[in-house]
Formats: C-alpha cells, sequence, structure tokens
C-alpha cells in the first residue's frame, strides 16, 4: 500500500500505543525524502524528547532538528512542543494587546492542562500552515478523549462567539454602546434567562467581586481575539478534507487497544473514514516467524500470539480498509526505536 504525502498527517490513539513515537519516525522520514516538514507534539514523551535533543524550555518554540541518526546532515524538520501560553503570547502580539496575558483567569487556562489546550492547539496548527514554510505538518494529537476534545474544538470556538455572548457582554457593559443596552430591557432580560446573572452573583459570594471581574475580563478578552480564533475554522475544514490531511489512527496488537481503538473511531466518524489510515502497531509477525520452540509450550504460546493478531486484524478490516502493520520493536534505546519505526515506513512509498 502506497502512501502519498499530504500538507496535514494527523496521528490519533489512545495511551500506550505508541502514537508520539510513530509521528515522530513518520515526520524523519519524510523529512529524509526532501520535504520540509513540521512535527507539532501535544503531549511529547520524555524518550521522544531525548532522541530529538529538545528541552523543556524549548516547550512552546520551533526548534531545528539535527538529522538524529546520521551525524553533521540537515534534513528540513522542526519541532515544537506544544505550549499554550506561548500560543496566547503569539495571539496577544496579532491583536496587538497585553491584556490576554495579564489576566489571572487566562493564565490559569493556558496552564498545560487548563482548559484551552486543544482549541489554542488548532490556532497554532492554523498560525504555522499559514507561514508557507512546510510542505508537510505532522500533528500527534493528544491521547484518547482529548483527541474529541480536539476534533469538537471548531464547534466549540463557533458557539463561544454566538451573537448571544455579544449581548451579553454588551449588557455587561464591555462592549460598544453598553450605555444605550443597559436601558434596553430585552439586554437584561436575555442576561437573566442565560442564568448568566445568577452565575455571576454566586460567583461574586464565593469567590469575592474581584474574582468576578477579572472573570468577565477574560470572556470579553477572548472575545477581542475572535478573528484570530475564528480563523482556525477554516483550518477545521481543510483537516477533515482528504485531498489535504492523512488521519493515522494508530492502536497495538493488545485487546484492550483494539476496543479503544474502535470506540475512538466511532466517535469521530467524520474523519476516520475510508481514506483514513489504521496503524496496528508493535506486531509480532516477523518475530513468530523467526522463532521455533522447542517445546509443546513453547509452539502453544507462538500459535497464541499469531491467532490473537490474526483475530485483532480481521475485527479492523471489518470497518477499515487501510490497514498499515508495524512490528514490535525490541530495542531499549530510544534512538534505535524510532530509527527502526522510521525504515519500516519504507514498506508503504
Amino acid at each position: 500500500m502506497k502512501i502519498q504525502a499530504k500538507p496535514f498527517e494527523i496521528f490519533s490513539g489512545t495511551g500506550g500505543v505508541g502514537k508520539t513515537t510513530l509521528a515522530a519516525s513518520r515526520a524523519i522520514h519524510l523529512a529524509e525524502q526532501g520535504l520540509s516538514v513540521l512535527l507539532i507534539t501535544i503531549d511529547p514523551a520524555k524518550r521522544l524528547k531525548e532522541v530529538l535533543n529538545i528541552k523543556d524550555e524549548d516547550a512552546g518554540e520551533i526548534v531545528e532538528i539535527a538529522h538524529p541518526f546520521q551525524e553533521g546532515e540537515k534534513i528540513a524538520l522542526d519541532v515544537e512542543l506544544m505550549n499554550p501560553e506561548a500560543t496566547v503570547k503569539r495571539v496577544s502580539k496579532i491583536i496587538g494587546s497585553d491584556e490576554l496575558l495579564n489576566n489571572r483567569i487566562m493564565k490559569v487556562l493556558t496552564k498545560p492542562y487548563g482548559g484551552l489546550n486543544e482549541i489554542l492547539s488548532v490556532i497554532e496548527l492554523q498560525m504555522n500552515m499559514t507561514k508557507g514554510k512546510y510542505d508537510v505538518i505532522v500533528l500527534d494529537t493528544p491521547p484518547g478523549s482529548h483527541f474529541l476534545d480536539f476534533l469538537e474544538s471548531a464547534e466549540k470556538i463557533r458557539a463561544f462567539f454566538d451573537q448571544s455572548f455579544v449581548e451579553i457582554f454588551t449588557s455587561l457593559g464591555k462592549g460598544p454602546g453598553a450605555k444605550e443596552a443597559k436601558k434596553g430591557a430585552r439586554f437584561m432580560t436575555k442576561l437573566v434567562s442565560t442564568g448568566v446573572k445568577k452565575l455571576l452573583g454566586y460567583l461574586s459570594r464565593v469567590t469575592g467581586a474581584s474574582f468576578v471581574d477579572d472573570f468577565i475580563d477574560a470572556i470579553y478578552i477572548i472575545y477581542q481575539s475572535k478573528e484570530v480564533f475564528l480563523s482556525a475554522l477554516d483550518l477545521q475544514k481543510e483537516l477533515r478534507n482528504p485531498s489535504k490531511s492523512n488521519w493515522f489512527l494508530v492502536t497495538s496488537v493488545e485487546q484492550n487497544k483494539i476496543k479503544e481503538a474502535m470506540e475512538l473511531s466511532e466517535g469521530a466518524k467524520d474523519v476516520f473514514k475510508d481514506e483514513a489510515f489504521v496503524v496496528l502497531n508493535k506486531c509480532l509477525e516477523s518475530q513468530l516467524q523467526d522463532w521455533q520452540p522447542e517445546n509443546d509450550l513453547g509452539q502453544r504460546v507462538k500459535d497464541s500470539f499469531a491467532q490473537r493478531e490474526r483475530r485483532h486484524e480481521k475485527i479492523l478490516n471489518e470497518k477499515f480498509t487501510k490497514i498499515l502493520k508495524f512490528s514490535e520493536v525490541l530495542k531499549l534505546e530510544p534512538l534505535e526505536h524510532v530509527r527502526d519505526l522510521k525504515d519500516q515506513w519504507n514498506r508503504y512509498d
């Protein structure tokens, strides 16, 4: 099966299936083919940082990577460890305001698990796409259900900037024409009917008025940045376009991982269609072929592993048409592990 490189290559899957390592090996493989590649990873493994020689303090910055396997040789490979705070700084620069950075609620929301991670990931991807520097952007998405949050981020953006929020901001005295709006019963009715007034009253009693002010300011600050956020909506369409994107659903031969992958694909039917690839990782087929058991117990173990692998492949074949198989890598050194996986991509050129 031949895989044609596309502007976006997105890797998803539950934890523990080798998703991040496969994404990195794919990025290196494409760069070796002469393409200019950016690898964005949202949840990088420690050993991947070691392989690519990236430090924690590099998070949020695009780092040029030397060839990890051939010293002195250059490839067009950049890597970015996703960092929400760094993305917010870039958004602040675009809108020409530091308010996004200084609000204390925003500081909480932009922590790695503060709630805006998936949305900011889409914005980061969009900003890098508009540079026109890269032939391919490889995206290592967050594991499991966080991946579904990533997919749904466009709808979250759209809902947040719904017209009803404009009216609420205006009613709170945060937008153009606020004085006139406060005189209008319609705006106050809208405010009360949404329960916002009750919520803010409760927050004020529990946390103090200053927190409520910061909370309202944070919402309005994000609204002021709406053009940057809304631009991510167009990117979501690109990601779902099979002519622009390769989607890889990564799983492994472990029983529970196959089940998790099927559930994940069910929750993202709009992207895991006929054009999507399923990667069955950690296969033992080649190792089993080379293994000649010396007794019946060993033979039964070998047959059991082989049957399990065939059974899992059959389950995937019932739903997917493009299945890629990657052999288990029995090497302890992270660098050798990634090199082996990188070489396995050659069979799909």
